[in-house]
């Protein structure tokens, strides 16, 4: 049975309204609201931080936002998320790259996290960075790389076709550290960052490098 809702009161024309279509139409409501705040609403606000941040680079402000957005931290998440799981690699090799890229972005987003770049000496920021950011990491991830099994025969050769980035990376932090064209240490810092990018996306090539000169038998 259909209840009307509403009448064609005094031969109006306004037709009267069952109540299935009624909630009806409220499911409809209730299912764009949830459309709106559930998808747009991310999206949304996901736009304004972009817009913040923009506007941020555009007036020369370069704070720990700023930083944190630099594009090193996205590309780094997409080498271990998608591009490494696809390369033509053994196991023991995506493995690696796979410690080696997630141990230096979770440093990097820590140390820009926890430290004000601004308040440091140059002295101070160079020590941070070489320290923190760098020796430190290095570190621990071949500690967690020979945890995960890696071999001390692929972390060796690889070392050596890496040493190579390395060096060209701890010369661009130093010299991007005594620069003086940067009017702050964060300045400096994202330029640091876009050296650290650069270095990650070499580690890819050592690593090929590695493989195919034990392929060759070269030690």
């Amino acid at each position: 049975m259909q209840y009307l809702i509403g009448s064609n009161r005094g031969g109006s024309g306004c037709r009267g309204y069952t109540l299935v279509q009624i909630m009806t139409a409220k499911n409809i409501i209730v299912i764009v609201v949830a459309f709106i705040t559930g998808v747009l609403g991310p999206l949304s606000v996901q736009y304004m931080k972009d817009r913040a941040a923009t506007a941020k680079m555009q007036a020369g402000i370069i704070d720990t936002n700023t930083l944190l957005n630099h594009s090193l931290f996205t590309h780094a998440r997409t080498w271990v998320n998608l591009i490494i799981p696809q390369t033509r690699v053994n196991t023991e090799a995506r493995k690696f790259l796979k410690i080696k890229f997630t141990y230096f972005q979770k440093a990097l987003e820590r140390l820009v996290r926890t430290t004000d770049f601004n308040s440091l000496s140059n002295e101070q920021l160079h020590a941070v960075i070489s320290s923190r950011a760098l020796s430190d990491v290095v570190v621990d991830y071949l500690a967690a790389a020979r945890r995960a099994g890696i071999s001390e025969k692929f972390i060796s050769a690889f070392n050596k076709w890496h040493s190579r980035v390395v060096d060209i990376l701890v010369s661009s932090i130093e010299a991007n550290v005594n620069s003086t064209i940067y009017t702050t240490q964060n300045s400096k810092v994202y330029a640091i960052l876009t050296a650290y990018d650069q270095a990650l996306g070499a580690t890819i090539t050592d690593v090929e490098k590695t493989l195919k000169a034990g392929e060759n038998g070269d030690k």
